[in-house]
């Protein structure tokens, strides 16, 4: 069985919500694994309690930290921070301890509805892509800046991401953003071309071209459409559109890798597997189901060796909706019906379930779009955010452990 902290967030949050449940038969948050793996759960009753107490946290806060109740504005995305920590997105960019249950600092922020944020060596990178009128006031142009922080979530430096692009061309999705580890190299790709940018040499180099007209030197490759430094930042992975053999069919889901200097390109299909969502790591790869297509399984690739392994899930349409954790040891999965939804947690390596928690909402809408899931490898702490993508209702924050 499962503990929880749910939160609501919206203008002027104040609602936090504890839910503590005692495990049977355990002293120990952590579950038996081995008699998870039987299927002997113990599931959480969705009971919500106390909506507008104020409410005390266990554990000791650090000096000056504020609660997380004190976050302004609507959570709208959260990140991975490392050592326990969270970014949240609001009104301000906020680092969040979860073992203190805390605010540790904040910065000036207003937060995007496309943004995302990088965890790197002594510090994060935030990408906000910002509407602005264009000369004609009729369009807007849309703008990608940066800005790099450190530690401490003050800021260290800013980048208009717009001008490494040319003329005619366009970047559809933060998706297809990655930086390596120290955040000195950044991979991007549009409908031209992969390309790197050193922010120390201030140097664009090219890894792909996408606009050749030999596809066969790009290996029929129409566009990348995820792409995630891997294998100690010497390769690409990155999840493909394909073109056809015949040239009256759609384009095709394909997976693939390149070193960075564009030598060694593969890109392909699996015989009864189709990727459609990449979440990369240094030692492995995720490579998850099209929602709309779920088979119940989850394929691994191992980074270097691409030696490919593939998990079988409890139910079908879970492999639809699929999170990895802050280091890549476990995975989460996501179903929902009605006004109810389940996530289940795996063991990365062995597929094995460990943990599954259910639960319910109030509004049934805040189940219509994709949740974010985020967990924690260390703390062994799931982070579910209900509704973030809908302007219209507000964000429920879920805090739980396994």
């Amino acid at each position: 069985m499962m503990g929880g902290l749910a939160v609501r967030s919206g203008i002027g949050i104040s609602i936090l919500i504890l839910i503590m449940i005692v495990f049977v038969g355990c002293t120990n948050p952590t579950i038996d694994i081995e008699q998870e793996s039987e299927g002997n759960f113990d599931k959480d009753t969705g009971t919500t309690l106390g909506k507008k107490e104020n409410l005390t946290f266990p554990g000791t806060q650090m000096e000056g930290a504020l609660p997380l109740e004190e976050i302004k504005g609507d959570i709208r995305h959260i990140y991975y921070a490392g050592e326990g920590r969270i970014l949240i997105s609001a009104k301000k960019l906020y680092l969040y301890d979860l073992a203190t249950e805390s605010i540790l600092t904040e910065a000036s922020h207003e937060s995007a509805e496309i943004e995302q944020a990088w965890m790197i060596d002594n510090g994060f990178v935030l990408i906000q892509r910002v509407e602005s009128a264009s000369d004609g006031l009729t369009e807007l142009d849309l703008n990608y800046q940066g800005i790099f922080y450190n530690e401490e979530l003050e800021p260290v430096s800013n980048f208009d991401f717009n001008q490494l692009l040319e003329d005619d061309d366009f970047l559809v999705s933060l998706k297809q953003i990655s930086f390596n580890d120290d955040g000195t190299i950044m991979a991007y790709t549009t409908d031209l071309g992969l390309y790197l940018y050193d922010f120390e040499l201030e140097k664009k180099t090219e890894v792909l071209d996408l606009s050749s007209e030999n596809s066969e030197e790009r290996s029929d490759i129409v566009a990348l459409e995820q792409i995630g430094f891997t294998n100690d930042g010497t390769q690409i992975a990155f999840k493909a559109e394909t073109l056809p053999i015949d040239f009256d069919q759609a384009s095709y889901d394909t997976f693939g890798i390149v070193n960075i200097d564009g030598s060694n390109l593969s890109n392909q299909t699996f015989e009864d597997y189709t990727c459609k969502e990449l979440i990369p790591y240094n030692d492995l790869l995720l490579l998850a189901e099209d929602p709309t297509n779920a088979s119940g399984r989850l394929m691994i690739m191992e980074s270097g060796t691409n030696e490919v392994s593939i998990h079988s899930l409890t139910e079908t349409k879970e492999s639809g909706i699929i999170a990895g954790s802050d280091k890549g040891a476990y995975f989460a999965s996501f179903c929902s019906t009605d006004y109810d939804y389940t996530i289940r947690i795996y063991e990365t390596k062995t597929g094995k379930r460990v943990a599954e928690l259910q639960g319910s909402v109030d509004d049934e809408a805040l189940l219509y779009q994709i949740p974010v899931i985020k967990i924690l490898d260390d703390t062994k702490t799931v982070i579910l955010l209900l509704g973030s993508k809908i302007e219209e209702i507000e964000t429920e924050m879920i805090i739980d452990h396994f």
